[in-house]
């Protein structure tokens, strides 16, 4: 099952938001979880959810959560769907939590958009929310390609898939094989960890599939399913959100 949750807040002062504070609401979602749910997380190497944050206008800002794993879902809402207010100690900061969002889809609805639909849809549109990037012969690659997408989204997409399984190595490679960037607009853009920061890339991709009709319709999943999980590295810290679009 997938969920996302999505908090509405407010804040007073004069800071202002940026995805920046993605790793702050990190932090303090930890601190909310039970102890020994957080332990785990802390030494998970691929946790099961992400999260991000999204400002906007004046002094609002959209904190989201994406979620594939059920029993971390169910901590997370539970800790998350609750709260009036937000502390971010870092920042000397009481945001006023003004509304709350829920969205499940089960696995069948999830996939039956993309496999009983009529004809697969071939064109999708990427939008890097917050700074995205990937490891790449030991640095961070600046630029997307297919096979960095392809294998970011496969192994969060491997531990929430049950009925439909693509764990075989070679069918990502022909997924990859058969997606091509065909238009980009994008920028550098700087994402600052405690005293680290990393140098990734945002805006918009345009992917086209061609292929058999059956590899059209598993990439259209892939690609769609990281609106729960992120792409790239750091997707639980704030990084790697994305925005996906069907372009007819």
């Amino acid at each position: 099952m997938m969920q996302k949750i999505i908090v509405q807040c407010k804040y007073g002062g004069e800071q202002r938001a940026n995805y920046n504070w993605g790793s702050l609401f990190h932090g303090f979602l930890l601190k909310t979880l039970p102890p020994d749910v957080a332990e785990t997380l802390h030494h998970s190497r691929l946790r099961p959810f992400s999260q991000f944050v999204l400002p906007q206008p004046g002094h609002d800002l959209s904190w989201v959560i994406g979620m594939w794993d059920t029993d971390i879902a169910g901590h997370i809402g539970q800790a998350v769907l609750p709260l009036t207010r937000i502390e971010l100690q870092q920042k000397g900061l009481t945001l006023e939590v003004t509304g709350t969002q829920r969205i499940v889809q089960s696995e069948q609805e999830y996939f039956s958009r993309f496999f009983t639909a009529g004809a697969p849809c071939r064109r999708y549109e990427l939008e890097f929310l917050t700074p995205c990037t990937h490891r790449q012969d030991g640095q961070y690659a600046l630029f997307p390609n297919p096979d960095l997408i392809v294998n970011s989204i496969s192994k969060r997409y491997s531990d929430f898939t049950h009925d439909v399984s693509i764990d075989d190595p070679q069918a990502m490679e022909q997924v990859a094989r058969h997606m091509r960037i065909v238009r980009y607009s994008l920028r550098t853009a700087v994402y600052f960890l405690e005293n680290t920061k990393i140098t990734g890339y945002m805006g918009r991709i345009t992917l086209v599939i061609r292929g058999p009709e059956p590899l059209a319709r598993l990439a259209g999943a892939l690609l769609s399913f990281a609106e729960y999980c992120g792409i790239g590295i750091k997707t639980a810290l704030g990084m790697g959100a994305v925005k996906i679009k069907q372009i007819a």
